[in-house]
């Protein structure tokens, strides 16, 4: 059956107005064709996006939680009625008038109405060979559909990765979707999610143990530069972090917070104190690890590094001069510099 100019018409300023979420499955309906209520759909819901290298390697590695709640009934004619914790939604408001800002709303809504309410089906998007990171239900009841996956850390906890959750409705229709094609409804449709990332952040400990040690001389300062560098060589932290020691055998531990994490530092004793020099190497490189590593992955522990200091045999003592440099807003580096007492 066609479709006339004026319903075409209609179905382009839906989607026109729907594309900037991911939840166009949903048609007024003025399909060709009654939708078969009770036949059971599948759904296939995929990561799609022009993501870095580093970005690909996490989804190859990942698996994403996704549960899938039925917020609504269809009928034949494609009208939307609330279930359950979702009765009192506004489905039957939804028309060609409905803007994104609308659809958005009502995945709030959706989400906001879950409480204790299990999911109507659950799987993990996970990367296959020669696939896109993906996960298919099946069997599922046509109607309306929340789609709310979790927050997802990749392996080492170094990225958390965060989806929006949406709306979507099965059976679905490839017209709505793409404004070319049948308008036969699809009892099988493919979606995609998009991920957002937020680099997470963790501590580094720097111990300094005094082996032998002039008490003539008082305390002495030790100065240490911190760099961290990313995949590409690119310095994306540097810092300089001072520890001040008295008396032989004495060890003192400094902490930088805010580093991100997963990067490898390199930390080198830039200054070993007056009359005193490094025992064994001055540089050590280790790896951040995240406070959501911390929690979530056995055995993880803080990034730390150590070093021995021994007197040297000369006669001047005092103390240093530390200075801080840290990466603003704008991605500049701050300096600041605090004289030790």
């Amino acid at each position: 059956m066609k479709i006339s100019k004026r319903v075409r018409r209609g179905y382009a300023l839906v989607l026109a107005l729907l594309l900037a979420l991911p939840c166009l499955t949903l048609l007024p309906a003025q399909a060709a064709d009654a939708i078969e209520v009770d036949r059971k759909c599948s759904l296939t819901v995929s990561v799609e996006g022009n993501y870095d290298e580093a970005f690909e390697a996490d989804l190859s590695e990942m698996q994403i939680p996704v549960g899938l709640y039925r917020v609504a009934s269809v009928d034949a004619v494609g009208r939307y009625t609330g279930v359950g914790s979702w009765a009192s939604m506004k489905f039957d408001s939804i028309s060609s008038a409905t803007t994104a800002e609308d659809w958005t709303t009502l995945a709030e809504e959706a989400y906001g109405l879950i409480g204790d309410n299990q999911p109507s089906a659950q799987e993990k998007i996970e990367k296959r060979p020669g696939e896109t990171a993906s996960a298919k239900f099946a069997n599922l009841d046509t109607g309306m559909y929340l789609v709310a996956p979790e927050t997802t850390f990749n392996t080492d906890c170094s990225y958390e990765y965060t989806f929006t959750p949406y709306l979507t409705a099965l059976p679905g229709n490839a017209y709505a979707q793409t404004g070319a094609g049948d308008d036969s409804w699809n009892y099988g449709p493919v979606i995609g999610l998009k991920a957002e990332r937020v680099q997470q952040e963790g501590a580094l400990n720097i111990s300094k143990t005094l082996d032998t040690y002039n008490e003539t001389l008082g305390a002495t300062t030790c100065v240490f530069l911190v760099e961290g560098r990313d995949d590409a060589g690119n310095v994306v932290y540097s810092n300089v972090i001072s520890a001040t020691l008295e008396g032989a055998g004495s060890t003192e531990t400094v902490k930088l917070t805010g580093i991100p994490a997963g990067i490898r530092v390199t930390v080198t004793e830039v200054y070993a104190g007056s009359s005193y020099q490094a025992v064994g190497p001055d540089t050590a490189e280790t790896v951040i690890v995240s406070e959501a590593a911390l929690e979530n992955i056995d055995g993880a522990s803080e990034a730390s590094v150590s070093f021995t200091n021994a007197y040297n045999g000369g006669n001047r003592g005092g103390y240093g001069v530390t200075n801080h440099f840290n990466l603003d807003e704008n991605g500049l580096w701050d300096w600041s510099t605090d004289l030790q007492e």
